[in-house]
């Protein structure tokens, strides 16, 4: 049985990867997050260069605008080339990840099937083909969490893709609370060694709140403005709504509203087990502890929704809440772990047909693609005019579109 599941696995991602190795040839999708790192990266290319990321005001760490940045200089980005570098940390990721859970004690079917199921999830499958930071951001934590977990000497240089990942994303900050356990009781008997590690450290968490300080700041602007039992209301119900769609792996906006709150039920109860798991993974392995609730103490109290937030600890997520049933008594919901990974996976699935389809939509992207803000944008096409276009995502289009950069 354990052999067969494995071998479903592994046809699960063969045919998920060629789903995914499809997405290279889309045309360049846009968001409004994709557009301001884009824009940024652009006009530093092509105005003071790196000297812009000490100049500008950037709202969000430069880790991610510098690397696009380096692509543009080199001649080299374009949605082909966005796409794949995507991947490829998507894929560098999953191996560390996969390498981390089978140290940490998990069998080889058990870790494939975690990391399976981050591949077939809507929330990968939507952002793979974007400019976000999320794939970066996953493989330098992926990289750091890998190495925290080595025995020797070797472990401590997960100090410098943490420092790398604060750059690229406030939740790099996570993964800190890890190190600073790990510094504490490797360390606690060698005292010389322990006020070094500790200062590097520090130095981490500084340079992780020197980059997100506009973070703290408009969370502070929130507090004020909404109060504090609001935004305590307005974090639970969002991040119960990640949850939900996480798990569940169907995206809200698809839902009929009738059964919208039975959705945030289901996403709050989902919730509860994961954090009811972090604490049963503490006697496992309380690195995994620290690593999960220093992210989660980050990211639980923002009070905005996107399932992504989560996507760097997902197959943590749902090792989590595994760990959280199998310790309850309700039989019932263990025994039917096989037909949700089914189901979960057929869900992924449709999700990589449909972005495939709108890969290979032609003229009709335009239509298809997105919410319809940007509609207008991608019909104008080449040109420089038109009514109800945006202006940034309309330059990015013509520079870094293929059949507009042939144009130029």
């Amino acid at each position: 049985m354990r052999r067969f599941s494995l071998y479903a696995t592994l046809v699960a991602l063969a045919c998920a990867s060629l789903l995914y190795a499809a997405q290279v040839l889309t045309p360049l999708r846009l968001t409004t997050d994709g557009i301001y790192y884009l824009s940024f990266a652009d006009q530093a290319a092509r105005g003071d260069g790196v000297l812009a990321f000490y100049r500008q005001h950037f709202l969000l760490p430069k880790g991610y605008p510098l690397f696009l940045f380096i692509l543009m200089k080199a001649g080299g980005f374009s949605s082909m080339t966005l796409v794949i570098s995507n991947l490829l940390f998507f894929s560098a990721g999953l191996l560390l990840t996969f390498r981390t859970l089978l140290t940490l004690g998990f069998e080889r079917t058990h870790s494939a099937t975690l990391c399976l199921l981050m591949v077939l999830s809507f929330t990968c499958v939507k952002n793979v083909t974007l400019p976000m930071s999320d794939f970066l951001f996953f493989v330098l934590s992926a990289g750091a969490w890998w190495l925290m977990n080595h025995s020797g000497q070797m472990r401590w240089f997960a100090i410098a893709p943490a420092i790398c990942a604060v750059e690229v994303r406030l939740a790099g900050l996570a993964l800190f609370v890890p190190l600073a356990f790990l510094a504490w009781s490797s360390l606690a008997n060698r005292r010389k060694l322990l006020i070094p590690i500790f200062i590097v450290l520090l130095l981490g968490l500084t340079i992780g709140i020197w980059a997100g300080g506009r973070y703290f700041v408009d969370y502070l602007r929130f507090v004020r403005s909404l109060g504090v039992f609001s935004i305590v209301k307005q974090s639970a119900v969002l991040h119960s709504r990640d949850f939900a769609e996480l798990i569940s792996n169907f995206p809200w906006a698809r839902l009929p509203r009738w059964v919208r709150p039975e959705f945030l039920v289901f996403g709050a109860a989902a919730l509860c087990l994961y954090l009811r798991g972090m604490f049963v993974l503490l006697r496992h392995s309380p690195l995994t502890f620290f690593y999960l609730l220093g992210y989660s103490i980050i990211i639980l109290p923002w009070p905005f929704t996107d399932p992504r937030f989560w996507l760097p600890i997902m197959p943590f997520v749902f090792l989590a809440i595994h760990q959280s049933l199998s310790a309850a008594p309700w039989r019932a919901l263990r025994t039917s772990v096989a037909a949700y990974i089914v189901l979960f996976g057929a869900l992924g699935l449709v999700a990589l047909g449909y972005s495939t389809w709108l890969t290979f939509s032609g003229p009709r992207f335009a239509y298809r693609y997105g919410d319809g803000k940007l509609r207008a944008t991608y019909l104008a096409g080449c040109s420089r005019g038109g009514e109800d276009i945006n202006r940034d995502a309309s330059v990015l289009l013509r520079r870094y579109q293929w059949h507009c950069a042939e144009q130029q």
